[in-house]
C-alpha cells in the first residue's frame, strides 16, 4: 500500500485541528557542505553543557544489588552512535536514529505488520502517545469505543478533544478464550448503532482503544481468536484500532495451587529459551493481522525500564506517523535525549552478552528480550506470592472474595462476594470498604473508579485492584494481601 493510498484512505480520520496544524519553520532540512559554518540554529556547543560523562551501574537481575556492568556515556566516544554531544543536543523530533532503529527491530522481530509502509515515532511515555493519537484523530464529531473498565486518564484524553467515549462490555473470567471484550456485544452495538436510543445522538465510532494484554485494570488478555474477530469488525465498520500494550512482555503462566511458587521463567531443570518465550508466551499484536494499515500500536519503556525516563514509541502506517510527527514538531519536539541515551547504552551493554549472534542489532534485540524474560519471571513470582497470601486468609476461606487471575501485567483484582446480594449503592459500599481497608493499613483502587461509564458498569464494579509491582519485598506484599483479607472480613462482619 503506497503512501498516496494511505493518505487517501486515512485523511478522513483526521481531526479538524490536525487539518489546520502545520509547522512554520525558519530552517531547512538541507545537509550542510563539509566546510559550511552553521550559525543559524540556536544549538549550544556541547562543551557548554555542565556534564561530560555519565556512569551507569547496571544489574543483571531485578532486585540485584550486587556489582554489575558499568556503562559510560561520554561526551564524544560512548556510545559511538549516541554520545552526550549528540544525545543532549536538539535532535530529530521522531527520535534519534539509533533508538528508532532499535524500536523498529523490536517490532520486526515480535509483531511485524503484514504491510510494508509502516514506521515508528518515539514519544514521551504512553500518555504522551495517547494524547497525540487522540488529538490528531478526534474532535467533537468523534466517538471512541473502549473497554468498560480502563486506565481512566485515557478517558480524559479523549473527552478533552470534544469526542465521546462509549464502553464495551467485558467478560471478566479466567477462561483465556473468552476473557476481555465481549465481541458479540461489540458486533451488535456496531450493527445496530443508528437504532440505539442511548447513542443515536452520537456519530458511529471511528476508533477502538484497547489495552490488549494484561488489561488495566482487569488483567485480561484478548485471545488471538478474539483479535481476529475484532479486526474483522474494524474492517466492516471502518474503525482504527488503537492498541495500547504496556504489559505485553509481562505474561503469566496459569497459577498452580498445588505448586503455588511454580515459575516457568526460573525453572532451572527445564529453562525457557528465548524462542519459546517469543513464540509461546507472547500474544501477537493486531499489527500481525493488519492488512489495511488501520492499527496504531503503543509501546513503552516505562514498565520494562523505568517510567521516569518518559520514553515510548508508536507504530502505525507512515501517513498517520507523519501527522503525529507534525504535532510533535510544534509541541513536545524530540523525546529526552538523555533518556534515549540511557536506554540505548543499557541495551548495548546487554547485547555484549549475546555472543551467539553475529549481527549487533540481533544481539541488542535478544539482550533486551532476555531482560524482559527476567522481568516477567519476577512478576510471575510476585503474582504467586500474592495469590498464596490471599488464599490463606480467613476471608477467602469463608468465600467473602474471589480472585480474578490475571494473564499478564502487574495488577490483581479481588472481587467481593457480597453475602446476600450486591448492595443497592455499590459506590457507597465500596467507599465504606475502602475506609476499613485504609484503617487496616492498605490502599487499593476501587473498581467503579476505573469504569468509563459508572452507571453502565455499576453491576460489575464490585472489585478492588491492587498492584504487585511496588512492594519492596515478598514480606511486604504478603502483609498487604493479609490486610486486604482482614479488611474485607471486618467490613462484611464475619
Amino acid at each position: 500500500m503506497d503512501y498516496d493510498r494511505l493518505k487517501e484512505r486515512y485523511s478522513k480520520f483526521l481531526s479538524k485541528r490536525d487539518e489546520r496544524r502545520e509547522l512554520v519553520s525558519f530552517w531547512d532540512g538541507d545537509l550542510p557542505s563539509k566546510d559550511l559554518i552553521c550559525l543559524e540554529a540556536g544549538m549550544p556547543n556541547e562543551k557548554l553543557f555542565p556534564i561530560k560523562a555519565i556512569d551507569l551501574h547496571l544489574v543483571d537481575q531485578p532486585f540485584d544489588d550486587g556489582d554489575g556492568d558499568k556503562v559510560s556515556i561520554t561526551r564524544y566516544e560512548q556510545p559511538a552512535e549516541m554520545p552526550i554531544a549528540r544525545a543532549f543536543q536538539y535532535s530529530e523530533v521522531r527520535g534519534m536514529l539509533p533508538m528508532v532503529s532499535f524500536c523498529k527491530r523490536i517490532v520486526e522481530m515480535t509483531n511485524r505488520p503484514v504491510y510494508d509502509n509502516w514506521d515508528v515515532l518515539l514519544s514521551n511515555g504512553s500518555s504522551d502517545s495517547m494524547f497525540k493519537v487522540f488529538e490528531t484523530l478526534c474532535d467533537e464529531s468523534s466517538t471512541v469505543l473502549m473497554e468498560e473498565f480502563t486506565f481512566s486518564p485515557v478517558v480524559s484524553n479523549v473527552t478533552s478533544t470534544g469526542a465521546s467515549c462509549v464502553p464495551l462490555k467485558m467478560h471478566l473470567t479466567t477462561d483465556p478464550r473468552d476473557q476481555g471484550i465481549d465481541v458479540e456485544y461489540m458486533e451488535q452495538l456496531l450493527d445496530n448503532w443508528h437504532e440505539l436510543e442511548e447513542y443515536k445522538r452520537l456519530n458511529k465510532p471511528k476508533l477502538l482503544y484497547t489495552i490488549v494484554t494484561g488489561q488495566n485494570p482487569t488483567g485480561m488478555t484478548l485471545s488471538m481468536q478474539k483479535r481476529q474477530q475484532i479486526y474483522r469488525l474494524a474492517q466492516k465498520h471502518d474503525l482504527i484500532i488503537v492498541e495500547d500494550d504496556p504489559y505485553g512482555y509481562l505474561t503469566f503462566p496459569p497459577y498452580d495451587p498445588e505448586n503455588p511458587m511454580k515459575n516457568v521463567y526460573t525453572d532451572t531443570e527445564n529453562p525457557m529459551s528465548i524462542d519459546e518465550y517469543l513464540q509461546k508466551r507472547l500474544i501477537k499484536s493486531f499489527l500481525t493481522l493488519d492488512t489495511d494499515a488501520r492499527v496504531i500500536r503503543l509501546e513503552t519503556f516505562s514498565k520494562m525500564y523505568a517510567p521516569g525516563l518518559r520514553l515510548s514509541f508508536i507504530v502505525a502506517n507512515k501517513f498517520i506517523i507523519d501527522r503525529l510527527l507534525n504535532l510533535s514538531e510544534i509541541t513536545t519536539r524530540a523525546p529526552s535525549g538523555a533518556s534515549q541515551a540511557i536506554v540505548y547504552a543499557t541495551v548495548k551493554a546487554m547485547a555484549a552478552r549475546e555472543t551467539a549472534y553475529q549481527d549487533e542489532q540481533d544481539r541488542m534485540f535478544y539482550g533486551w528480550i532476555r531482560w524482559a524474560m527476567k522481568l516477567a519471571g519476577t512478576y510471575t513470582h510476585r503474582r504467586n506470592v500474592a495469590f498464596k497470601a490471599l488464599y490463606e486468609t480467613d476471608a477467602y476461606k469463608s468465600h467473602l472474595f474471589s480472585v480474578l487471575e490475571p494473564s499478564a501485567g502487574m495488577f490483581i483484582n479481588v472481587k467481593i462476594n457480597w453475602p446476600h446480594a450486591p448492595p443497592d449503592d455499590m459506590r457507597r459500599s465500596l467507599d465504606q470498604l475502602d475506609t476499613v481497608l485504609v484503617k487496616n493499613g492498605v490502599k487499593v483502587v476501587l473498581g467503579y473508579k476505573l469504569a468509563v461509564d459508572q452507571s453502565f458498569s455499576i453491576d460489575s464494579s464490585g472489585f478492588l485492584r491492587f498492584t504487585v509491582a511496588y512492594a519492596s519485598h515478598d514480606e511486604q506484599l504478603i502483609e498487604g494481601c493479609h490486610r486486604i483479607g482482614n479488611g474485607i472480613q471486618e467490613f462484611l462482619g464475619y
